[in-house]
């Protein structure tokens, strides 16, 4: 019987239906006996925002939720709701800061407007004086009582007991940060929104400060800024944004102690941690900072050289501001290849497990990314709790009492997650997850890890429930996505299959879409979706819906969609990860040239319609691939592509292709330069003019060389002040409307090839 049900559509893929519900809960701390209700006291209690704005706390306990702030009294001083978009309530649970007014700035940061809640008085306050205020760029809770510390105009202040405000940077202007990163740190480096850390006893804070003064600027243009009528000048951008070789911000490590009778003051502010002996000012990264103590005693700082092959760990004592280098690690003399940037140390208090502390931290053991614990903490010699040809992913919680770690691996299968936990003493490891079944899991621990809520995120219809650790059968439902699992059923989607295939002799992982009612005596167009970019991984067995499985499932299309992760991707061990050192760009084009030619042997392929598209790094490799001309492929296509590294960020760029000084021939192989094999493919390009991460510039060059070169078989096409994302106005429903008509004029689809052919 033929199948009559309809199937997945274009717009689907926009469609709420088919996107799974995933939840987010916010473990509370451990409260004290003095809580508000005595059974939200103890480890396992999380909170939510209810639908009518009420903050609810649950205990997975299964006693009934308790309304902890009701919505109803989040109003101003004339009775009109607030909403508020994040909420964060105090380690003693007394006050309630609430955020509104959210200002996106860059991928992570954010400007709000705050106030508090005081639960024992039930009035609400501005965090600051007047609400007309510029808004606050970074808040955080010290990690006991109520003091916090916030960043406004890019300087600190300490707002003590909630009665007493101290400033403690005076020199926050728009070339200086304190306590939050600047565009490039911020993107590269931490990936949120802060460089300011409380100590764990609350009575000193430790941040960066970057002066971007000597940092280049970068300038673009917003022409319709967000609204629907464009004014006569379009605001312009500018932004300190380093190119590869330029420099980079300055960066130093501060530490106030709120017990020190010195108070800074802009004429004498606070002195810098002296770490220039490590690493000239300027060949200076700090990739990371933990502190390392119960108190306030001692704190580690990861510092890495400009292009990342080489890092040292210093302790700082914050009372005398003197650091020593405990461990360092010279990736650039041992193997060639950079230094992943992560922030993973975690703490370990003195307990029976670890008698004298120490910290752990995910670290190269035989060319796999795995668990180390260094005791004492100065010790540089690490006892490895995991070892073996796979890598841990996540160090996701710690519980010291029983000497604990969980993590998760891909011990299982590098296109899977699985959850583990491991004892500290004797490294004894048992998974959490089912691994009979093919899974992608992840989980987030309460704050005595004694419970977590497991989010199985594929292949099959993503799900989330809460487990306890000492008791496999405890199970609290948190999301089924049942309406998706019926409209799944309803519809005809592709299948997807997973496997390895040998590229220049190397095993790679691979994912194909096959269209419904797939038969393999039949022949399809191919399109082939890369990224490749160092490090990371499109091939997965997570639940995805998206543009993929639009062009295998539309009737009159029914492309076979194949992902292949080259060499470069991550998760397969460093040295497949650091192969594309010095060289971005070469092995992972020779990689899917080679997919390419392997798939056009298959029987169910048309050999004569093979395609590529890829956005940012996926879109250079698409690019490098056309320039390469190897006649396998009949269309390419690029989103936000870099075409020429020496203009993408220092950060990124150094860490794979070292300095433009030292790597010239290597920079000059990797841009975009023949355009001969642009005359002999189909190619689209694609930019957003409003794109921080990868300018437009990039796009703008390749075009020239074009235009120079006489050719006439490419596109292209500009989506107005859209970011990197692509999402400005309509934008992101347009772009793949154009990439799917694109390959329809160029390929045409299974039921009839291209027209103009």
């Amino acid at each position: 019987m033929p199948d009559m049900r309809p199937s997945f559509q274009f717009d689907d893929m926009f469609n709420q239906s088919f996107t799974p519900k995933f939840h987010v809960l916010e473990w509370m701390p451990i409260g004290k006996s003095w809580s508000i209700l005595a059974h939200l006291c103890g480890d396992g209690v999380y909170s939510t925002i209810g639908a009518n704005g009420d903050i609810v706390l649950t205990n997975v306990d299964g006693t009934e939720p308790t309304v902890f702030l009701s919505g109803s009294k989040v109003t101003t001083a004339q009775g009109t709701r607030i909403p508020f978009f994040k909420f964060l309530v105090s380690p003693d649970e007394k006050y309630v800061l609430l955020a509104t007014n959210g200002r996106k700035q860059w991928r992570y940061s954010f400007n709000a407007t705050y106030y508090v809640y005081n639960m024992e008085s039930d009035k609400l306050t501005p965090l600051l004086e007047s609400v007309d205020e510029l808004g606050i760029q970074h808040v955080v809770w010290a990690p006991v009582g109520h003091t916090l510390a916030y960043v406004q105009n890019n300087n600190i202040f300490i707002y003590q007991e909630m009665n007493q405000r101290r400033q403690i940077t005076f020199d926050g202007a728009p070339n200086i940060f304190n306590g939050i990163p600047d565009w490039v740190y911020e993107e590269e480096v931490y990936k949120t929104t802060s460089t300011l850390w409380w100590s764990p006893d609350g009575t000193a804070i430790a941040f960066l400060r970057f002066d971007e003064s000597n940092v280049p600027e970068y300038h673009f243009s917003l022409y319709m800024d967000n609204q629907l009528d464009a004014q006569p000048y379009p605001r312009d951008v500018m932004m300190k944004y380093p190119k590869a070789g330029f420099p980079n911000p300055t960066v130093n490590l501060h530490v106030y102690s709120l017990k020190s009778a010195i108070v800074p003051t802009e004429a004498q502010p606070l002195g810098p941690v002296g770490l220039n002996s490590v690493f000239e000012p300027d060949n200076t990264i700090i990739a990371e900072v933990a502190w390392v103590t119960v108190d306030s005693q001692e704190l580690l700082v990861k510092i890495q050289n400009r292009v990342q092959n080489h890092e040292k760990l210093v302790l700082v004592n914050p009372s005398t501001l003197a650091g020593k280098v405990v461990r360092e690690w010279d990736a650039g003399k041992e193997d060639g290849g950079w230094i992943d940037m992560q922030q993973k140390i975690r703490y370990l208090a003195p307990s029976k497990a670890v008698p004298q502390g120490g910290y752990l931290d995910i670290g190269n053991n035989h060319g796999y990314s795995h668990i180390a614990l260094y005791t004492p903490i100065d010790n540089p010699t690490p006892k490895w709790l995991t070892s073996g040809e796979w890598e841990v992913t996540a160090l996701d919680a710690v519980d010291q009492t029983n000497g604990l770690v969980f993590f998760t691996s891909t011990e299982k299968s590098s296109i899977e997650r699985h959850l583990y936990s491991v004892t500290m003493d004797s490294a004894e490891r048992k998974v959490l997850t089912d691994v009979s079944q093919p899974g992608y899991y992840s989980a987030s621990f309460s704050a005595g890890a004694g419970y977590y809520l497991l989010t199985y995120g594929g292949p099959d219809v993503p799900w989330q429930k809460v487990k306890k650790v000492t008791d496999g059968n405890f199970n609290i439902d948190v999301e089924n996505n049942p309406e998706l699992r019926a409209t799944l059923n309803a519809t005809q989607i592709p299948t997807r299959r997973w496997s390895t295939v040998n590229l220049n002799g190397h095993e790679c992982n691979y994912m194909e879409y096959l269209p419904p009612g797939f038969s393999p005596d039949q022949k399809h167009p191919v399109l082939f979706h890369v990224y490749g970019g160092p490090g990371h991984q499109l091939v997965d067995t997570t639940f995805q819906l998206g543009f993929d499985a639009v062009m295998s499932a539309v009737e009159k299309l029914k492309y076979v969609v194949v992902v292949v992760d080259g060499r470069g991707t991550g998760y397969r061990g460093r040295a497949f990860r650091i192969s594309v050192v010095n060289q971005l760009g070469k092995v992972e084009t020779e990689d899917q040239i080679a997919a390419g030619k392997h798939w056009q042997t298959l029987p169910y392929v048309d050999p004569d319609r093979v395609a590529i598209w890829g956005w940012s790094f996926g879109g250079f490799v698409a690019a490098k691939v056309t320039e390469a001309d190897s006649g396998v492929f009949r269309a390419a296509m690029s989103v936000a592509p870099v075409t020429d590294f020496r203009f993408y960020n220092s950060i990124y760029t150094e860490r794979h292709m070292n300095l433009p000084s030292v790597n010239l021939a290597g920079y000059e192989a990797t841009a975009v330069s023949n355009m001969t094999g642009f005359n002999n493919l189909d190619y689209l390009l694609v930019h957003g003019t409003g794109d921080d991460n990868v300018h437009v510039q990039n796009a703008f060059v390749l075009l020239d060389r074009l235009t120079l070169a006489g050719n006439h078989r490419y596109k292209s096409h500009f989506f107005t002040d859209s970011d990197h994302s692509i999402r400005s106005h309509n934008a992101n429903h347009e772009i793949f409307w154009l990439l799917a008509e694109t390959l329809w004029e160029s390929m045409g689809g299974y039921v009839a090839p291209a027209h103009h052919h």
